[in-house]
């Protein structure tokens, strides 16, 4: 009997790593793979202008601090409605040996000059990535990006694909699009699969790739962006640390409080592994929740520049305990300030927040409840 093994995004394979978020990297026996994932709805478009340039340098260095790679690229972005929810990907290819590293990414728009700025050390360990990432890229007006889904992009394209490395003997690829099944018998890497010229006038809802490898297969779902990938770029370490209080023991905030601003990467990463629903996989779903939750927060309840929507009442609770069952709120009632009652039913839990200042920021009034 086949042993199944299901990987959606991946699972149990090694040297790769998403923990990055911005950037994400394979080992192979001939070289390792980067991907820079440019979410678009960071894009800046100066007023009146159609396109934006903007230049994505990567630089890594080793443990001694030497510079071993260095990566620049360009990209003319049109703006496009259809681009939304999408991120453009930059691909390059190192050779590096096994040990550790600091990359060091940077992300400047060269019309209106703003650069964003990433720094992340990561380790190449002896082993090799077995099965890649299956990356789903889409090319419409000769722009390549990753959708959020599947199916979330407006026809018509030029290429839909799917990309995709390995390192063992596959014995055969299977792709289910929907309820076709397409099969590749000794598939050699990398795996390239053309979509756009067997779909119809829609794209498709469902992708499946299997591996078969002697009695072993393993099934995956495409790779595709998603907000959070974009973390770190929209917060600070410093911002991190202080989210997780929000989630954090006692003891755990006591110990992220008291460490020092070198240490922020690290005590981050190891309080998501301590904090990982399924450890030996690549996904972390608790800290992919955490990720969204804040940024929704920020969306819905930041009101001005000095308290961002994460740092709000209503933010905290929201990335506490997520959507509440039942929202009730009352804009004009007699004798009181505005308030807005957000009720979960399932935690028996309800939160009375009140716009005492009158401009909107709702704080809340019944904090006993919180703890």
């Amino acid at each position: 009997m086949t042993k199944l093994i299901s990987l959606f995004i991946l699972f149990c394979l090694a040297s790769i790593t998403l923990a990055a978020q911005e950037i994400i990297y394979e080992r192979y026996r001939d070289q390792v793979d980067f991907w820079v994932v440019l979410p678009y709805n960071m894009v800046l478009f100066k007023k009146g202008q159609d396109s934006v340039q903007y230049q994505i340098s990567v630089e890594i260095k080793n443990a001694r601090g030497k510079q071993v790679e260095k990566h620049e690229e360009k990209l003319v972005i049109p703006r496009r409605e259809w681009l939304q929810d999408t991120a453009l990907p930059v691909f390059f290819q190192a050779e590096l040996p096994p040990g550790k590293y600091t990359a060091s990414l940077r992300i400047r728009n060269l019309v209106l000059g703003d650069k964003r700025n990433l720094k992340k050390a990561f380790t190449l360990q002896d082993s090799f990535t077995e099965i890649g990432q299956p990356y789903y890229l889409i090319q419409k007006e000769e722009i390549r990006f990753l959708p959020s889904g599947v199916g979330a992009y407006d026809q018509p394209i030029q290429s839909c694909q799917i990309s995709q490395r390995f390192s063992n003997s596959v014995d055969s690829i299977h792709v289910y699009v929907d309820d076709a099944v397409l099969r590749f018998i000794q598939p050699q890497s990398p795996f390239r699969l053309e979509l756009a010229d067997r779909m119809g006038d829609a794209p498709p809802q469902r992708i499946i790739i299997s591996f078969f490898e002697g009695n072993i297969r393993y099934n995956m779902e495409p790779f595709l962006y998603s907000q959070w990938f974009s973390f770190d770029l929209r917060y600070t370490l410093k911002e991190q640390i202080q989210q997780l209080r929000y989630i954090a023991s006692q003891n755990e905030w006591q110990t992220l409080r008291a460490l020092p601003e070198g240490r922020y990467a690290e005590a981050i990463e190891k309080f998501w592994q301590v904090h990982d629903p399924s450890p030996g996989t690549i996904r972390n779903e608790a800290r992919e929740r955490f990720y969204q939750r804040i940024i929704i927060a920020d969306e819905r309840y930041t009101i001005h520049k000095k308290l961002k929507g994460w740092a709000s009442d209503r933010g905290r609770i929201y990335i506490k305990y997520g959507e509440p069952d039942e929202i009730l709120s009352e804009v004009h009632p007699i004798g009181l300030y505005p308030y807005i009652s957000w009720i979960y039913y399932k935690l028996n839990l309800e939160f009375i927040f009140a716009d005492i200042g009158g401009y909107g920021q709702y704080v809340l009034r019944n904090k006993d409840e919180e703890y």
